[in-house]
C-alpha cells in the first residue's frame, strides 16, 4: 500500500536545494527525517561544483601535493538529482546512519564514491543501508563529468573479511564499534566482475 509523506516543514536554504522534514518509513516503522530535495535543473550547479573541484585537484597534483578528498556534497548529490532519492540530513528516534532515501520503495540507501584508481571504503560503525551503491568518479582518469554506479550485495559486505590475522568480518568490526574498511573495487567489483551503468552529472 502507498504511503503518504506529510511534510511538517520545508525550507528553501538556497537556490539549488529544499529541506523538507517528512515521515519516512524505516523497517515498517515511522520516523521523522530532514531530506534535502534536488532537481533535475540543479545539475547546472552540480557541474559547476564538479568544475571546481577537478581544477582544484590537478591544480594540487601539479604542485605535487596530494589532491582533495571527494567530497560527499558532490557524490550524494549527483545521486539524489539522477535517482531522485533525496539527501538524509537527519533523522529522529534512530541512531542509524544512511545517506539517501527512496521515497518510493522507502528504502535506505548508502552512497560510497571513490575518486582514485583504487578505493578504500570506510563504513561507520552504525552504517546501515537497504542498498548499497558505489560510484566510480576515477573511471580510468578521465574525470570527464560522468560515473559508474554499480549496487552493491549487501551479503557480499556483511561477511567481508576485513581484518586477515583475526579473520574477522565487516559484521564482527560493527559490533566491536569500529569502522571497518576494504576496497570494494578489488574485494566485491573486480572479484566478483559486477557490471555498472554510466550516468553523467
Amino acid at each position: 500500500m502507498a504511503q503518504q509523506r506529510p511534510v511538517c516543514r520545508e525550507r528553501g536554504d538556497s537556490n539549488y536545494m529544499k529541506i523538507k522534514r517528512e515521515e519516512i518509513l524505516i523497517e515498517g516503522k515511522k520516523y521523522s527525517a530532514e531530506l534535502q530535495y534536488f532537481e533535475k535543473k540543479d545539475r547546472t550547479w552540480l557541474r559547476e561544483l564538479y568544475q571546481n573541484w577537478t581544477t582544484l585537484r590537478n591544480g594540487l597534483i601539479n604542485a605535487k601535493t596530494r589532491g582533495p578528498n571527494f567530497p560527499e556534497g558532490i557524490s550524494e548529490v549527483a545521486f539524489a538529482i539522477i535517482f531522485d532519492a533525496p539527501r538524509v540530513l537527519s533523522v529522529i528516534g534512530t541512531h542509524s546512519s544512511f545517506d539517501n532515501y527512496d521515497i518510493k520503495k522507502y528504502k535506505r540507501i548508502q552512497v560510497k564514491a571513490t575518486s582514485v584508481k583504487q578505493d578504500l571504503s570506510s563504513f561507520g560503525p552504525k552504517s546501515v543501508w537497504d542498498t548499497l551503491f558505489f560510484l566510480d568518479f576515477y573511471r580510468d582518469g578521465k574525470f570527464d563529468g560522468k560515473f559508474d554506479a554499480y549496487i552493491i550485495p549487501n551479503n557480499l559486505v556483511t561477511t567481508q573479511v576485513v581484518k586477515q590475522s583475526t579473520n574477522e568480518t565487516f559484521v564482527d568490526y560493527q559490533k566491536k564499534g569500529l569502522r571497518p574498511r576494504f576496497s570494494i573495487q578489488s574485494k566485491i567489483i573486480r572479484k566478483y566482475n559486477i557490471k555498472p551503468t554510466t550516468y553523467k552529472i
